[in-house]
């Protein structure tokens, strides 16, 4: 299985996921120093989810980088890895 299409879905996975997360934050409808306050508790669980996210897909590459072959197996335990982060970028819904 060639590893830079592999490596190449991941990153485009990893990019939307990580869009979706600011996309959950919800613009104020009040003033801007009122609503930053407001959304707090969004803001900080969507930075710990970034950080998170941003560790796995650097270990991801670091992986990646050492591979120079992939099996069916490990291409399915990359899907399965994936879908996890998928899931946890529904965790700025902490904020509430």
């Amino acid at each position: 299985m060639n590893k830079t299409r592999v490596e190449a879905f991941s990153d485009a996975v990893i990019a939307i996921i990580m869009t979706i997360m600011i996309l959950e934050i919800k613009t104020p409808q009040v003033g801007v120093l009122a609503g930053l306050i407001e959304n707090i508790p969004y803001f900080l669980s969507f930075i710990v989810s970034f950080i998170f996210i941003c560790i796995a897909w650097y270990n991801h590459h670091y992986i990646m980088s050492v591979t120079h072959w992939f099996s069916k197996k490990a291409f399915w335990a990359n899907n399965f890895w994936l879908i996890l982060h998928g899931l946890h970028s529904g965790s700025n819904c902490l904020g509430e």
